[in-house]
């Protein structure tokens, strides 16, 4: 629970309560300015500490279906205020294209609430926030082998970038790396960097270039460069002529460009959101995902939630990582809050694969053959992915079986092989050399 305020909270006669980041940023951009007393605002994520909001006067409640733990949170503030006696102002941001079980419930509460004057009940249509120039970006169409990453800021998408596009070279395949971020920060982990406009594109110069090299080359845009329609045609048109010329195209894109030209990742066949553990990384994901709903993106089958999980950490997350912002699914993996229908995968970080990533950008040697194999594995699993490979996790599988699996496969080794080999040969001569004695013992006795 977050509470602000400037004065002491025994002094107001109104209240703000808003139930998650999506309500609370409506209260930032359509209540804040044309409050002319202060009010205490609190914010809710659960429904923790309900029970320490002040008494005042008159609360206006901000109710924004797209959050998380909704029904609980309203059923319970609810709960708790009616026996105030007191005004209620219900706001709630309605989304006509959402629908669930738990909304049409807490609209049932809301407008039975209202009908008996419980509560004031304002309903504000959020479909009339579309865009009205969206259909005149028709013209963007998804290309098949192109994938975006985005996220807040020092989540790990670069290096994450960097390691799976050289296993996907190991495997030889062919990457080109778009940086639309504003310090282009993947200059600093590979060599081949060049201008993604103005630079000769034309196919058969590149194939002849890239032939039999295990070598990822980096284009460079700013997302600042894209100020209309034609600029986001040039740069669409760009990526389109790469997606030909290479296996696969990673496109690095920071949060401001979400905010900015959400509609260009309407180009990407997957698009993978990176954050971390930190609940302001946790909202920032959220943020995103609601930006690519108002763009039209499925948020299902089409993104994936990228959890870089630091291990080792110097203070006590759990309770943070485990109440707040995740929840445990049976096999024990967290899976955040914010993820709405999307696959989610853990990066887990170590000692080890953090000096792999330092190495790869001061002395250029490989990442993804000197991270830790957890690391590498994880990895592996967005490369399948990308490449609509099915793939089972370790949690998934039982242990025995996997035991068992992994035997299997030592034992079909090729050096393990001519080891059993010559096991299997001694053996058999060792049989040998008994029966032919026993035989020349029978013989004497005779």
């Amino acid at each position: 629970m977050d509470v602000s305020t400037n004065q002491h909270k025994d002094d107001f006669q109104s209240c703000i309560i808003t139930t998650g980041v999506s309500s609370l940023n409506y209260y930032y951009e359509n209540i804040l300015s044309f409050e002319e007393n202060s009010s205490l605002v609190y914010n809710y994520m659960s429904v923790t500490s309900i029970k320490e909001i002040a008494k005042a006067d008159d609360y206006k409640v901000v109710i924004d279906f797209c959050d998380n733990n909704i029904k609980e949170i309203v059923f319970e503030l609810l709960n708790y205020l009616l026996p105030f006696n007191t005004k209620i102002h219900a706001t709630v941001i309605y989304n006509v294209v959402q629908t669930s079980e738990d909304i049409e419930q807490c609209m049932v509460l809301l407008n039975r609430l209202d009908k008996h004057k419980l509560i004031t009940l304002e309903i504000v249509n959020k479909s009339s926030e579309v865009p009205k120039d969206k259909k005149s970006n028709s013209w963007i169409k998804k290309i098949k082998n192109a994938f975006f990453f985005t996220g807040a800021g020092n989540t790990g998408k670069t290096s994450l970038i960097s390691a799976l596009s050289e296993l996907c070279n190991e495997k030889g395949q062919t990457v080109a790396l778009i940086d639309l971020t504003e310090n282009n920060k993947l200059i600093n982990y590979f060599t081949n960097i060049y201008p993604l406009i103005g630079a000769n594109l034309q196919a058969n110069i590149i194939k002849e270039k890239i032939k039999d090299k295990k070598e990822v080359d980096v284009y460079t845009h700013n997302y600042k460069n894209l100020i209309n329609s034609a600029d986001e045609r040039i740069l669409c048109e760009a990526i389109n002529k790469l997606s030909f010329i290479y296996d696969f195209v990673f496109v690095n894109a920071d949060i401001n460009t979400v905010y900015t030209k959400s509609e260009i990742f309407n180009l990407g066949e997957k698009i993978f959101i990176v954050h971390d553990f930190m609940p302001t990384k946790i909202n920032s994901a959220k943020q995103i995902l609601l930006k690519f709903d108002e763009a039209g993106i499925n948020t299902k089958g089409t993104i994936s939630l990228v959890y870089n999980k630091v291990i080792n950490c110097y203070f006590n997350i759990g309770f943070i990582e485990e109440k707040m912002i995740f929840k445990k699914v049976d096999n024990k993996r967290l899976v955040p809050l914010v993820d709405l229908n999307c696959e989610t995968f853990e990066i887990p970080y170590s000692k080890k694969t953090m000096k792999a990533m330092i190495n790869h950008i001061s002395n250029k040697k490989s990442i993804i053959n000197h991270v830790a194999y957890s690391y590498k594995r994880n990895t592996e699993y967005i490369y399948k992915y990308i490449n609509n490979i099915p793939y089972v996790e370790m949690g998934d599988v039982d242990v025995i079986e996997y035991a068992k699996n992994s035997f299997h496969n030592i034992v079909q080794h090729t050096y393990i092989k001519k080891i059993k080999e010559e096991v299997n040969k001694y053996i058999t001569n060792t049989k040998k050399v008994t029966s032919y004695l026993l035989h020349f013992r029978m013989l004497e006795k005779h």
